[in-house]
């Protein structure tokens, strides 16, 4: 985008047509290079507000242009997109309807377990939704790198389901690990991002629930995973220790390949689900209908995961039939979005 600079060039000739002589136009050229800065200060506020007033157009028509993509992408994808809308649904309602169940009596026995594997189930469908809508938007990069959010809740519910209350406690604890640090963080930087940071008196308190957890868990809790360290057999706590501890390690390439577009290595700008199947080097900045197959997949086969292991904490018939219904759409979902390539 080369407004300014043109701008800044019909300033600068617009200096040199005031000249009446040569010699005033030799005295414009000597003070012009004076002048650029003071130009430079003024010159963005007034482009902005032109393109501002100009904008309201321009934003409407690509938005036509926009709705008119995802009516076309749609069309392409739309027996895996309704096939995974469907899957969302199940498991929407199957959560709500375990929920309703069992809410007053794991209340009243103050139940952690149900409720922390409920809340991340419920998550889970909240970000499925999101990986719905970048699927229809065209965004297959931003759907993976949001499928990983899914993953990631179904392995820490499989991994808190699997070793009880104990653990659960410790994860709850956890966040004050996380609140002190985060907190000490912004501290640190508040001036450098311009925003008020927390009190004495709040960081004196961030630091003794701190110190409560710590003497509590040991030193170790303080370090990231620190939660699940006492449940793993060896080695330092990590995301892929959680992974091989419920059997979902196979997961792994997957995962790396989500991250890909979470992170800014050389991979996540030379390579795009987006552009699998372009012909030829393009620099993609906007929606394309390629490469929805692996995001879609994957988000209904770790959706059924997670709502498979909510249900079975205490299923009745109608949950058990509920997780095969998922698994076995999860299967046409692949094969639905394999179908439309």
């Amino acid at each position: 985008m080369d407004i300014l600079q043109k701008a800044l060039d019909e300033a600068v000739a617009e200096l040199a047509r005031s000249a009446t002589s040569e010699e005033e136009l030799d005295a414009l050229a000597e003070v012009a290079p004076e002048r650029i800065p003071e130009l430079l200060s003024i010159l963005p506020g007034q482009i902005l507000a032109s393109i501002q007033e100009k904008a309201r157009e321009g934003l409407k028509e690509r938005r036509t242009h926009h709705a008119e993509f995802v009516e076309r992408n749609i069309s392409r994808w739309q027996e895996g997109i309704d096939q995974l809308e469907l899957l969302i649904e199940i498991a929407i309602e199957a959560g709500e309807s375990f929920n309703t169940r069992l809410r007053p009596g794991a209340v009243e026995k103050d139940d952690l377990l149900f409720d922390v594997i409920v809340r991340l189930h419920a998550k889970g469908c909240l970000i499925s939704k999101e990986v719905l809508a970048l699927l229809k938007n065209g965004y297959a990069d931003g759907a993976h790198a949001r499928w990983r959010a899914i993953h990631e809740l179904s392995v820490t519910a499989m991994f808190l389901a699997k070793h009880g209350s104990d653990a659960v406690s410790s994860y709850t604890d956890f966040e004050l690990v996380e609140a002190y640090k985060g907190a000490t963080q912004l501290n640190r930087y508040e001036s450098r991002i311009n925003v008020c940071g927390f009190s004495e008196d709040e960081m004196r308190e961030f630091k003794s629930q701190y110190d409560t957890v710590i003497d509590k868990h040991g030193a170790d809790f303080g370090k990231p995973y620190g939660w699940a360290r006492k449940f793993l057999s060896k080695g330092r706590p990590t995301f892929f220790a959680l992974e091989e501890d419920v059997g979902l390690d196979h997961w792994r390439p997957y995962y790396k390949w989500a991250s890909q577009n979470i992170h800014a290595n050389i991979k996540a700008i030379r390579y795009s689900l987006g552009l699998c199947e372009a012909v030829e080097d393009i620099l993609q900045v906007g929606p394309s209908n390629s490469g929805m197959t692996d995001p879609a997949h994957s988000t209904a086969i770790s959706l059924a995961q997670l709502t498979s292991t909510t249900l079975f904490l205490s299923p009745n018939l109608d949950d058990l039939v509920t997780a095969e219904v998922l698994l076995e759409l999860s299967d046409q979902v692949g094969e639905a979005f394999i179908g439309s390539n």
